[in-house]
């Protein structure tokens, strides 16, 4: 028998990445479905961090790019191209700074742990469609 194969034989335990109990190998067929279900539902959940978690990024990386554009109106003509700090473009991209920063910020993170969660729950449907869990 060649490593990493499973068969009839191999004892396999799994912890419920949702309530981190420990899967026992003979679950009947009703707990295997309601496993299925719960790992989907997660898998939504994860999508929808995901598609959260982009949609930050987007506005976030837009409000950088209008931040920057306006702290370079900041530097005013009129002033030999010195930055003030007094002038109204200086204030409106602070501003987009701040919130571009964070949601960027957020909508990367919102995107890593969608995509973790996804993933995970999708191993744990793989293992289930491979029959893992009827030992």
């Amino acid at each position: 028998m060649h490593e990493g194969k499973i068969d009839e034989n191999t004892k396999v335990s799994y912890v419920c990445p949702r309530c981190g109990h420990l899967i026992h190998p003979n679950v009947d067929e009703k707990e295997v479905k309601t496993l299925a279900a719960a790992s989907h539902a997660e898998i939504q959940k994860g999508r929808n961090s995901i598609a959260g978690g982009m949609s930050s990024l987007c506005i976030g990386g837009i409000l950088l790019i209008l931040a920057i554009i306006f702290f370079f109106l900041a530097k005013k003509p009129a002033n030999d191209f010195v930055l003030s700090t007094t002038c109204p473009e200086f204030f409106v991209s602070m501003i987009c700074f701040a919130f571009g920063g964070v949601l960027f910020v957020v909508g990367l993170v919102l995107a890593i742990l969608g995509w973790g969660n996804k993933r995970l729950y999708e191993r744990l449907l793989q293992d289930i469609q491979d029959g893992v869990f009827h030992q």
